[in-house]
């Protein structure tokens, strides 16, 4: 949330801090599930599909979101979920590692693809209304 308060881009819609986070638990539980499963980077069909990414591509197209600003969003979550990651090597299985960012990083770009999906899909709706 903090990343997401000094980013001039984002701050140009006026949202509460559930309007902006609302959907990460779903989107951070499909996550956990992904990682969960063996060798989770082996094929993209291994990607989640994800309800909570399309609602959250309709919700952010609703809000007044540009396509920009949900990339930009999608970044910070990524930034935000390796940093805890580099906050915690003491902890971690050096030998999962590298296979878990790679499933993190893939996770989040297939919830960003849906997201951006659904948003765009909106965004034609409204146009041809």
């Amino acid at each position: 949330m903090r990343r997401v308060k000094r980013s001039s881009e984002l701050n140009q819609i006026l949202l509460s801090d559930e309007e902006r986070t609302g959907h990460l638990p779903k989107l951070v539980e499909d996550l956990i599930v992904r990682l969960g499963k063996p060798n989770a980077t082996t094929k993209d069909s291994d990607a989640l599909f994800s309800v909570a990414a399309i609602a959250h591509g309709k919700l952010r197209f609703l809000q007044g979101y540009t396509p920009a600003m949900l990339v930009h969003e999608s970044r910070i979550l990524q930034v935000t979920l390796f940093g805890t990651l580099q906050s915690n090597l003491g902890v971690l299985d050096f030998s999962l590692l590298l296979p878990d960012v790679m499933t993190i990083a893939d996770e989040v770009d297939a919830q960003l693809t849906q997201s951006m999906e659904s948003f765009m899909d909106v965004m034609q709706k409204a146009g041809a209304a």
